[in-house]
């Protein structure tokens, strides 16, 4: 896999769309819900971490970094 370019790999297109909804609807929980919800979250996100850290590249996150204005210290 080239590291410069934005990549995944291991993932075909509905994996890789299921896993942005799931990313979707985890942020929300960790930034808007309730405590129970905010917890839950986080749980959710350790559990597909290892899925995310082996598809995807440093390149990539890099990309949704900057596309979506966020700072190291953001996350």
């Amino acid at each position: 896999m080239n590291t410069n370019k934005p990549d995944m790999k291991g993932l075909d297109q509905l994996d890789t769309a299921v896993l942005l909804q799931k990313m979707i609807v985890i942020n929300g929980m960790i930034n808007y819900g309730t405590k129970e919800q905010k917890e839950r979250g986080k749980m959710e996100f350790k559990q597909i971490e290892p899925l995310i850290l082996n598809s995807v590249n440093l390149a990539a996150f890099e990309q949704a970094k900057f596309e979506l204005n966020i700072t190291n210290s953001d996350l």
